[in-house]
């Protein structure tokens, strides 16, 4: 049974600064929209389409297709700007594809940016109910769940306080927490987990490892290769937007290391380097 599917999806953004050359591009593409029926104007998708050298269009993602079965778990791996973080978003549908399809079946349960999802003027108490409400549980479903919740976090002394008082640490401890207690049947986890402290690492380890054990399908981003080796099965790698290799997890953390290796031989950098060794044995 399906869990998660992606088909052809695609993520564009449109760069740049509100400067005048920004205003220029606007008003050439709303003029070139005017005269030509066929130009469609506001929507990057299709501009890149129309347009596919424009300067001012990122694409972040480019035409990914997956599909995950229920209770798998599943790595995300590549360099910072492969397009990892946009796919969790567009999972999580904090932002929509630009273009494609995506499928969930279940509860989903995420945690990406730090706060992502909170209310900074609420309370931590506050955020709690209202995360459960938005998964379709019921107050009395969370309150059965409230003190676990508080407990893992470890921010009792602060439930009641407004979440934008409280430091990083302290918001991804309580983000991960009701993310992992919410009873998701698909748990995402970015590599936000970084910004806690080794002792909270360890036990978000311990819970997700609990969460896979009992049968639920989870999306993990890493850049710690033993973290996505220990928990999972089966990894995707993407590359400037692209799905380069999906499989079995060792397969393709071997291959993105290999890559990520090779780029860094052949940067500019290395390539001084070298030169320089090279003429320091010539001397």
């Amino acid at each position: 049974m399906l869990a998660l599917s992606i088909e052809n999806v695609s993520k564009v953004y449109r760069l740049g600064e509100i400067d005048r050359k920004q205003l220029f591009g606007d008003v050439r593409r709303w003029v070139k929209s005017r005269f030509n029926s066929g130009y469609t104007l506001g929507d990057p998708e299709l501009e890149a389409e129309q347009e596919p050298q424009a300067l001012d269009l990122f694409h972040a993602l480019k035409n990914i297709s997956f599909e995950v079965r229920e209770g798998e778990t599943v790595g995300i791996v590549g360099a910072n700007g492969a397009g990892k973080s946009t796919l969790l978003k567009l999972i999580s549908r904090i932002t929509l594809p630009s273009s494609g399809v995506i499928r969930i079946k279940g509860r989903l349960g995420s945690l990406l940016e730090v706060g992502t999802g909170f209310n900074g003027n609420m309370t931590g108490r506050e955020n709690i109910f209202m995360k459960g409400a938005i998964h379709g549980m019921k107050r009395r479903e969370v309150r059965a769940k409230f003190d676990d919740i508080v407990s893992f976090s470890g921010v009792e002394q602060f439930i009641d306080t407004p979440v934008k008082r409280y430091s990083s640490g302290m918001s991804v401890r309580l983000a991960f927490s009701v993310a992992a207690f919410l009873e998701p049947e698909i748990l995402i986890v970015d590599e936000v987990l970084s910004v806690g402290d080794q002792q909270f690492k360890d036990r978000c380890a311990a819970r997700i490892k609990q969460l896979v054990n009992e049968g639920r399908t989870l999306l993990f981003v890493s850049h710690m290769g033993d973290q996505v080796r220990s928990v999972c099965q089966r990894s995707i790698y993407l590359k400037s937007g692209s799905l380069i290799y999906d499989g079995e997890t060792a397969a393709v953390l071997d291959k993105y290391e290999a890559m990520q290796n090779e780029a860094t031989a052949n940067s500019p950098e290395a390539t001084t380097q070298a030169g320089q060794a090279t003429s320091k044995g010539n001397q």
